[in-house]
């Protein structure tokens, strides 16, 4: 598994979304990759529909 250390990622962006994985019950690791995997599927729809 790859490691990712970001820079320059804006304090409140970082409150927020470690608020919301603790209310959630989980780690904001979790929070992130569940995150990205969100975004990508919805790129993903995008795209189909482009191509149509």
């Amino acid at each position: 598994m790859a490691t990712v250390n970001l820079r320059d990622f804006p304090d409140q962006l970082h409150r927020e979304a470690k608020a919301k994985a603790a209310l959630m019950g989980i780690s904001l690791r979790d929070f992130v990759v569940r995150a990205v995997e969100l975004f990508l599927e919805e790129e993903k729809k995008r795209e189909k529909k482009g191509a149509k």
